[in-house]
């Protein structure tokens, strides 16, 4: 474990530079795998009401896992959480605005899988989020966002499941989590199950359904036809 990194005579967390790294790359992938079938206004709509739910889902987990502590202020977070709340506020805002269109999760996809695989490299050098028996759980989950960007890719390539991108990636995001909550150390709060194998099982009931409501978008070159319910 090397949770301090030195670059230029100073010390820094491992954890923060990968994370500030993560952040780039999501920035830089964001850029170089435009998703042109996705209006700009619903991009646009998405982000902002998805920026506060992945601050807030980021914390809710953690309270409930461990209890309302000060140093959760700063420190403390779940990128299940995060992600399912976001994809909450999401909803909840296209709901108060009546707005049925579906695809716009399809662009932050691929950012998504690449800054969530280089911030677990932060945890797997400062050393948390490890399992049982110093099983090193942050590699496996760098190895599934990994697998999950390069899945996509091809699916980007071919035009296949566009609009069905984001509730496909987790779902499989959150059957993975449920597995790999055996493994780790979090206190069991129900039926010797933790917070996040309750919140696994949740969204991989409400993205089994997304999957099976949603039309594709047509798969054709450009993603023609955004405006599919």
């Amino acid at each position: 474990m090397y949770p301090e990194i030195n670059i230029f005579s100073a010390t820094l967390s491992s954890y923060s530079v990968m994370v500030a790294l993560g952040l780039l790359a999501a920035g830089i992938v964001k850029i170089v795998f435009p998703m042109p079938g996705v209006e700009p206004s619903h991009r646009e709509f998405v982000f902002f009401p998805a920026c506060l739910g992945l601050f807030v889902g980021a914390k809710i987990p953690v309270l409930l896992s461990y209890g309302l502590r000060p140093e959760f202020v700063t420190h403390g977070k779940s990128m299940l959480g995060a992600l399912l709340g976001a994809y909450l506020a999401v909803r909840l805002a296209k709901w108060r605005k009546g707005m049925h269109w579906v695809g716009g999760g399809d662009a932050y996809v691929l950012p998504i899988s690449i800054g969530l695989a280089f911030g677990r490299v932060g945890c797997l050098l400062n050393g948390c989020c490890w399992g049982r028996n110093g099983l090193p759980v942050p590699a496996f989950e760098i190895a599934f966002h990994l697998a999950a960007f390069c899945v996509f890719v091809v699916l980007r390539r071919r035009r296949l499941l566009a609009g069905r991108w984001f509730p496909l990636y987790m779902l499989s995001y959150c059957v993975f989590r449920f597995a790999m909550e055996f493994l780790r150390t979090e206190p069991r709060v129900f039926l010797g199950l933790t917070v996040y194998h309750l919140l696994a099982m949740a969204g991989i009931l409400v993205f089994s359904w997304e999957l099976l409501s949603r039309r594709p978008l047509q798969e054709t070159v450009g993603y023609a036809g955004s405006h599919a319910q």
